[in-house]
């Protein structure tokens, strides 16, 4: 009976410690190409269009996000992430000047774009605006090694300004290092994360 129990509680100890080691908790900051979130945000802000007619036209200087994420490993397999998504974009709006006003020339519509000089100067102003967005996820490990192991992601996000459900999916992705600091490579489709993702994990 002895050696039975101490069989017993020995396989309850292994259970216990293999149990603790695959649960991990992790910080997570990568960067990437920025996100379509601009694109979805934008139309309304920033009718092409509208800016036409208005004289104006616009250029986009695009900034590397930053995604900063929290990783919870319950099981040697399974990870739930969660990620907060920042990233700039850079505008350079330019204003055409009026041309001499013609009778019966329109004031809005197609017809007023005649009403700008489009080969002047024209006066640019800079316009910076911040994204942000929410995202979480679970990510399943189909392949795991030693020192890397590949994953795949399904999750959701929601972004500020937007507020609906946009899905999260990621085909693939890699972790690799052995030790309390790790890289990652990830390739999603999201308007809530950047598109495509490099960093480095750390684990807590």
């Amino acid at each position: 009976m002895k050696r039975i129990l101490t069989i017993v509680c020995a396989m309850a100890i292994a259970l216990l410690s293999a149990s603790a080691q695959e649960k991990q908790h992790s910080l997570e900051i990568t960067t990437g190409y920025p996100s379509i979130l601009h694109n979805l945000e934008y139309p309304w802000a920033y009718s092409t269009v509208e800016m036409t007619w208005n004289g104006q036209e616009y250029k986009e200087h695009y900034q590397p996000g930053i995604n900063i994420g929290y990783t919870y490993q319950w099981r040697k397999r399974w990870e739930v992430n969660t990620m907060v998504n920042v990233h700039l974009t850079i505008m350079d709006i330019s204003q055409y000047p009026l041309l001499p006003r013609v009778e019966g020339t329109a004031t809005s519509g197609p017809e007023a774009t005649k009403q700008y000089d489009w080969n002047a100067d024209p006066i640019v102003t800079r316009q910076t605006d911040v994204f942000g967005a929410f995202c979480a996820s679970v990510r399943y490990k189909w392949l795991v090694r030693d020192n890397f192991s590949l994953y795949s992601a399904l999750g959701a996000g929601i972004s500020i300004g937007f507020p609906i459900p946009i899905p999260y999916v990621a085909p693939i992705g890699i972790k690799f290092g052995k030790g309390k600091i790790y890289g990652i490579v990830e390739a999603n489709v999201s308007a809530a994360t950047t598109f495509g993702m490099a960093g480095i994990g750390i684990k807590l």
